[in-house]
């Protein structure tokens, strides 16, 4: 049986962990060579050597994604090493629990520099790449908190619901030259992201959707793979929601 993505060169930025370590082994799992991009260079060459252990062709780009030598540097050595990108996965993202009046210039550059700007340079140096070869895949991995409101989150909400809107404007874009652009927005998960905050602030989100838990990052991980693979060849501009039901309420 052929592997879905047998070949396809995938870069995934914050990589190392979380959804991004686990779309990198449901990506190798189906065949793709992976190019691992993180600002974690300890988490970033573990998650490198685990791949390759595996028997997967990868590679380890150190990079921050706010930054636009950064950002090109990662496309550019994708290319150097296996001569095209085919897939590009914008999920490296910090988060900042404020409100408005709370937020500093400094936190709000943060979080909408990595969230927001990051994924319009990545896309911006990997969508010239796509063109020279007239394809390509981009998926956006927005959030819950892209689509509804959420206390104390006003920068990360904000960068959230702007990558929405800007990965819209590339699938338009973009489209005739055969790269497709979508979002999934993912409830919350059990990733690193929230091992900082209490169980008694994580409970009521725990039982706010139909199911009643956080995703796994496989879950999410596996709504990537479709967006990326030939399944969803007729798919573009899209949102897909893996929310466990929340929003349908």
């Amino acid at each position: 049986m052929s592997k879905k993505l047998e070949g396809k060169v995938a870069i995934i930025t914050g990589g190392g962990m979380g959804l991004g370590e686990s779309t990198a082994k449901v990506f190798a799992n189906e065949g793709a060579i992976v190019v691992i991009a993180d600002i974690n260079i300890e988490a970033g060459k573990k998650m490198v050597a685990t791949l390759q252990k595996n028997g997967t062709e990868a590679l380890f780009v150190e990079g921050n994604v706010s930054m636009a030598k950064d950002a090109q540097n990662i496309i550019e050595k994708s290319v150097e090493s296996f001569g095209r990108v085919d897939i590009l996965i914008n999920n490296a993202g910090v988060q900042v629990e404020k409100t408005v009046p709370e937020t500093t210039e400094e936190d709000w550059d943060f979080v909408l520099g990595v969230n927001l700007k990051g994924t319009f340079l990545c896309s911006k140096y990997a969508i010239r790449q796509m063109q020279k070869q007239k394809s390509g895949n981009i998926v956006c991995v927005s959030s819950l908190s892209g689509i509804v409101s959420n206390p104390t989150q006003a920068s990360y909400n904000a960068s959230k619901h702007g990558m929405i809107g800007l990965a819209k404007c590339m699938a338009q874009d973009h489209a005739m030259e055969g790269i497709r652009v979508n979002v999934v927005c993912p409830g919350s998960m059990e990733t690193p992201m929230i091992k900082h905050l209490s169980e008694e602030w994580l409970a009521p989100y725990r039982k706010a959707n139909f199911l009643q838990r956080f995703a796994h990052p496989d879950e999410v991980a596996n709504c990537i793979l479709f967006l990326v693979s030939d399944d969803s060849s007729f798919v573009t501009g899209a949102v897909l929601i893996a929310d466990g039901g929340y929003t349908t309420k």
